[in-house]
């Protein structure tokens, strides 16, 4: 049955409504929970010489970002500029960061590589694929962290193990190139879709090697994350604690914050910073100083994907692909 387009528009303005809604409740809680005077002299102490390093830190952050979803397109025999794909990456933040659209960072990601490459189910596959796989790794360094940690709570290791074997579960599926019983005899758009988003998956798992340089990269992005917490810490002038132990810190509190009841994790993600940092002596202005903080500075840095964006978005489709691709066939033989 085809649903009505305003009704499904309204739908989701009202789901981006609550959201919003969720994540400014969760943060009036924290914040009258709190010293307000004690955050203003935390944000008035930062020194602002430690953007220099965080930006920077978060500028190799999406290098590596670009290269490991680089090594899944590579796999599936599609080529990508790091330039680009740089680029690409840095428009998906931006829409996570300005526009909770129903395209999202990852759509954009899919539409703008799925345009080079001609194929807009292969780049979305890709882009499903590095993500699970940044799932496991976070999950991983988090256990990890947690492994060398005197401090770590049994929710949070419960928490984190969960999330690994989910996110390796994911991984497996999406490789076999499943496709619901359902749909395999179809011939309808989305029995289509899904169909091609299983081929161009399907393709991935004859390609260890790229897996595997995927997930290496994985876990090098997911230490740049900690070394960005870190560097906020060191600019508000706070005593750091062991690395692992904020290796599960910012992991822990980056799972919290991909649960989808607030915008961007905004709430969820302070609540979690203040309630694992705690234990290391951290004050509750203090932990969603260093939240806010590190969110604002990869908003600001997500800023270019704007730009970028417009630059680079799609054109209007070709009234006639079939006819184009046919001439370019003709002059390729002649």
């Amino acid at each position: 049955m085809d649903r009505d387009p305003e009704t499904v528009k309204s739908k989701k303005i009202l789901v981006t409504i609550v959201k919003i809604a969720i994540s400014v409740a969760l943060l009036t809680i924290l914040v009258i929970s709190t010293d307000i005077q004690e955050i203003i002299n935390a944000l008035a102490g930062f020194n602002m010489i430690w953007i220099i390093p965080i930006l920077l830190t978060i500028t190799l952050s999406v290098i590596v970002s670009a290269l490991k979803w680089g090594a899944i397109l590579n796999a599936q025999g599609v080529s990508i500029s790091l330039v680009r794909l740089f680029c690409y990456y840095t428009c998906g933040l931006f829409f996570n960061n300005f526009l909770p659209s129903s395209i999202g960072g990852d759509g954009a990601r899919a539409i703008l590589a799925g345009r080079e490459s001609g194929t807009v189910s292969g780049a979305a596959a890709s882009v499903v694929m590095e993500r699970i796989i940044a799932t496991v790794t976070l999950s991983l360094l988090g256990l990890a962290g947690a492994v060398f940690s005197k401090k770590a709570e049994p929710i949070v290791i419960i928490l984190l193990a969960v999330l690994f074997v989910v996110g390796i579960f994911l991984a497996l599926i999406q490789m076999t190139g499943w496709v619901p019983k359902g749909l395999k005899d179809k011939e309808t758009r989305f029995a289509g879709i899904w169909k091609s988003f299983a081929r161009n998956s399907a393709v991935i798992k004859e390609h260890p090697k790229k897996i595997t340089v995927c997930f290496v990269e994985s876990i090098i992005f997911q230490f740049t994350v900690v070394l960005v917490v870190a560097g906020v810490i060191k600019g508000l002038g706070l005593d750091m604690i062991p690395i692992m132990d904020l290796c599960m810190v910012v992991s822990a509190s980056s799972v919290l914050a991909m649960v989808p009841v607030g915008i961007n994790g905004y709430g969820l993600r302070e609540g979690s910073y203040a309630y694992l940092l705690a234990p290391y002596g951290f004050s509750t202005a203090q932990s969603l100083t260093i939240s806010v903080l590190y969110a604002l500075f990869v908003t600001l840095f997500s800023i270019a994907g704007g730009p970028l964006w417009l630059a680079m978005r799609p054109s209007k489709p070709d009234p006639s692909p079939q006819k184009t691709i046919n001439e370019k066939r003709k002059v390729t033989t002649a």
